[in-house]
């Protein structure tokens, strides 16, 4: 099935000269990335859309896409086949934007329908969708300011002289174990709670059956450590790397905790207020609830599990508007991609005034996410070199990936990346920072909880 669509995209889409350098870089992308999702229309849409970009940008001028790149197909075949179709997936917006191509200004595309009745209209180009872990950034965005700046109240650093290499116990007081706690989580680093060297178990899995019985029950930060809470570390802290959802959580108990208000109000103010997000909602628990502008609650597209029945749901039922404190501040933001657009140029540029460099510096500061022959799980790595073999790339920064690929002409490619996954929505954000090309796409529907469903069955 994978040859026989990149070999129909390369005919259709790639003209022969882009041709020559994609069709390899497709399949180095293909087993970096995508090699373990189920779903194909994800991984081709994927690979075909980050193909046909970077192929015509890093050009002087700034025609418009040409033919050959037609996004606007690539969406329309995409949406309308047959494994969309099996999967419920019945819209997918994209905004791009990249040197060289339409003047350099952003794009932005949307194929299909906001849901699937048959009355359901078409999906519009600013429609919002769950970003799911693509929210990380925006905790870790927090935390570095946090941790340069005075609180008025102490005359002090938020998270002391140590900043982000502070303990979770010298900033909590060292809270003894409970049935919401762990005492030996008080030896960690913050940082390595962003950055997934902890060892501290993922919540997420677990979760999953309340989600299917109860899926409008509000769940609070403490119910969901309570999950991690008697579990054995994965590894000793500093001595690893595992992808946990569980430290985003404790980061927001700490946050809150020395600004004594809420994670969603510093998003707002920090980021979202900041950088003028008009479409993007920290949700605490219902996503209509958070959307504050009334116009913009119908832009909320439907969401799908999949294609089986499972926890008492249909393929078929829209489970879009149903509670997102289950993923709490790793993943409970809405937005849509022209915005995720404007957040990642504002991400990756200390002119924007999110982050100074200093802080752009930690947010991209990687260690590795497997054992090469060059590195072990959890240590610095100083160049992203080799393709990752998982679907993580190589490297994790602050709530970032970074990923490798090689062209066929002997070039090396790396570029920043964080996927997104809820029960119900799929996405992803790209910025290739030597070409200047930022890619943010979402499809309502994720093939990743077929995991979740074999691991309660």
């Amino acid at each position: 099935m994978k040859k026989q669509i990149i070999k129909k995209l390369d005919k259709k889409w790639l003209d022969s000269s882009v041709e020559a350098r994609a069709t390899p870089l497709l399949l180095a992308y293909a087993e970096s990335k995508f090699e373990k999702m189920s779903n194909d229309i994800i991984k081709i849409m994927a690979i075909a859309l980050f193909t046909t970009i970077i192929a015509g940008c890093g050009n002087s001028g700034g025609a418009p896409i040409s033919s050959s790149i037609n996004l606007q197909t690539v969406l329309n075949e995409a949406v309308n086949s047959a494994e969309a179709k099996n999967e419920y997936i019945t819209g997918i917006p994209l905004t791009f934007q990249c040197n060289g191509i339409n003047n350099n200004q952003p794009q932005s595309f949307s194929a299909g329908k906001m849901s699937s009745k048959i009355d359901a209209p078409d999906l519009p180009i600013n429609a919002i969708y769950q970003i799911g872990s693509s929210s990380k950034s925006f905790l870790a965005v927090v935390a570095l300011q946090l941790a340069d700046e005075i609180n008025p109240e102490t005359g002090k650093k938020y998270f002391g002289d140590k900043g982000l290499d502070a303990t979770v116990g010298e900033i909590l007081d060292n809270p003894i174990s409970s049935s919401a706690w762990n005492a030996q989580w008080n030896q960690i680093p913050l940082r390595q709670l962003l950055n997934m060297t902890s060892g501290i178990p993922d919540y997420a899995l677990d979760l999953y059956p309340a989600f299917s019985k109860y899926p409008t029950q509000y769940i609070s930060t403490d119910e969901l450590l309570q999950i991690a809470a008697n579990k054995k570390p994965d590894f000793e802290h500093g001595h690893g790397w595992q992808y946990s959802n569980t430290g985003y959580v404790i980061m927001n108990k700490i946050i809150s905790y020395v600004t004594k208000s809420s994670i969603k109000e510093q998003i707002n103010n920090r980021i979202i207020n900041k950088l003028g997000l008009t479409y993007t909602y920290y949700v605490e628990h219902l996503p209509l609830d958070a959307v504050s502008d009334s116009a913009q609650k119908s832009l909320l597209m439907s969401g799908y599990f999949g294609n089986k029945d499972f926890g008492g749901f249909s393929p078929t039922e829209d489970i879009s508007l149903y509670s997102l404190s289950f993923y709490n501040a790793a993943g409970s933001i809405l937005s849509n991609t022209e915005d995720m657009n404007k957040y990642i140029h504002a991400l990756f540029s200390a002119k924007n005034g999110l982050l100074t460099q200093s802080q752009l510096n930690q947010l991209t500061y990687m260690v590795a996410t497997e054992d090469t022959d060059k590195y072990k799980k959890g240590q610095h790595i100083e160049v992203i070199d080799q393709v990752a073999n998982d679907k993580y790339g190589l490297g994790y920064g602050l709530g970032v990936m970074e990923y490798f690929v090689q062209l066929p002409d002997g070039r090396n490619l790396t570029f920043y990346s964080h996927g997104g996954t809820t029960w119900d929505f799929n996405s992803n954000w790209i910025y290739i920072q030597s070409k200047q090309v930022y890619l943010s796409y979402a499809f309502n529907s994720d093939s990743f909880t077929r995991v979740l469903r074999k691991s309660v069955e």
